[in-house]
């Protein structure tokens, strides 16, 4: 019991902590009306916290102790200091303590549609005290949660904590491009509609949009939907050949995908098992560790060919697994090709019936390597049966 409560006063400490900090920065950032017409920085607070949550994570399952620096008297104290006099100067000298905080965090948060400004204030006036006194009484009363992990921060290669911390980098930079430039969100939100709903004439007019750079929009979009985003790749191969030919097209999205592979490969790899297994779930890469198992470095090459697989799925899983790089790209690579060609010849010759070829093409080739792979348990029931008969 004891440990809940340090656990999750160290929780409450690193929220408040990255609050104060993150408010600070989207304050500093509104006071520049070159940002602040172009980018809506109260979006600092919204990174700022997720960032504190991921060093609580890092602290708690992989005791990574120099993360967290709300348990660090110094580091804290300056924090706590430095966040706070940049609050109050600012607010002060506008004559908006009561307003811009509440106002700024409110947005981040996501509940201007929930409370007030004066309800926000409010919470604001009570969750701040507490959580530093909370955070005085873990850095005084030495409250650090104690971890018994088998995947430690410290066993880690120098290498791959930048790496984590590179990953993490990314996306957080990317979350606050999303969600602090309303056009670049717009812009995502629609390319994602088109994918989601199959829309191949919708996301060919989306690509011709940005006139001499489509070809590289949509291979970023390939890759995207390869790394993270559980979207139809076969829209955006449609679409390439309708836009660039089925030939260009299919180059394309083939060297696309193969970076989005590449990537997913080498991700899983990086990050092990335990983090792979959170991605995919300990279910799906138990399933995969049996086929890879039983079909060796043909199974990367026979779920490539069975367009109704997860792309990605299958390259987080490689990725965990003794299969050699080479093994996989050239399975990859190899897998892909057939389908990648025929989408892309469909995508110049035959939109109008694109949704119907596809899943056509889907049901034979997955027949075809159900067919190949129960081939030998059906040729050797055959031959007991016969066995036994004669």
């Amino acid at each position: 019991m004891k440990n809940i409560f340090r656990g999750f006063g160290s929780l409450v400490s690193s929220i408040v902590l990255f609050l104060l900090i993150g408010l600070a920065l989207a304050l500093l950032m509104i006071q520049s009306s070159f940002v602040d017409m172009r980018f809506d920085s109260e979006y600092f607070v919204t990174v700022s916290i997720l960032t504190g949550l991921w060093f609580f994570f890092l602290k708690v399952f992989m005791n990574a102790k120099k993360l967290a620096i709300w348990e660090s008297a110094r580091s804290a104290a300056i924090s706590v200091i430095v966040s706070l006099g940049i609050i109050a100067f600012i607010t002060i000298s506008q004559g908006s303590l009561s307003i811009m905080p509440a106002y700024v965090v409110r947005k981040a948060l996501f509940l201007e549609e929930m409370l007030s400004l004066g309800m926000m204030n409010n919470l604001l006036l009570t969750i701040i005290p507490i959580g530093i006194a909370i955070l005085v009484v873990i850095i005084l009363g030495k409250g650090r949660t104690k971890v018994d992990s088998s995947t430690g921060w410290d066993q880690l290669s120098r290498c791959k904590k930048v790496g984590m911390m590179s990953l993490f980098g990314f996306i957080a930079f990317f979350l606050l491009i999303y969600l602090g430039q309303g056009g670049t969100r717009d812009t995502i939100n629609q390319s994602i509609i088109y994918l989601k709903d199959a829309n191949v004439e919708g996301f060919k007019e989306y690509l011709l949009s940005f006139g001499p750079l489509a070809a590289v929009i949509s291979g970023l979009m390939m890759v995207f939907q390869s790394i993270i985003a559980p979207l139809p790749a076969f829209v955006i191969t449609f679409a390439n050949g309708l836009l660039f030919g089925w030939g260009l097209g299919a180059i394309l999205s083939w060297s696309s995908a193969m970076v989005g592979a590449i990537l997913c490969f080498y991700l899983a790899k990086f990050l092990g098992r335990p983090v792979v297994e959170k991605m995919v779930t300990k279910k799906a890469l138990t399933w995969w560790d049996q086929f890879f198992a039983k079909y060796g470095k043909h199974a990367v090459f026979i779920a490539r060919l069975v367009p109704i697989v997860s792309f990605d799925l299958v390259s987080y899983a490689a990725g965990v697994t003794s299969i050699s790089f080479w093994q996989f790209f050239w399975a990859t690579g190899l897998g892909q090709l057939p389908a990648t060609i025929l989408y892309s010849y469909l995508g110049q010759n035959a939109t109008s019936t694109v949704q119907i070829l596809f899943f056509l093409f889907t049901i034979v080739i997955a027949l075809a390597v159900i067919g190949m792979i129960l081939r030998p348990k059906l040729q050797g029931w055959s031959k007991a049966k016969h066995g036994v008969k004669g």
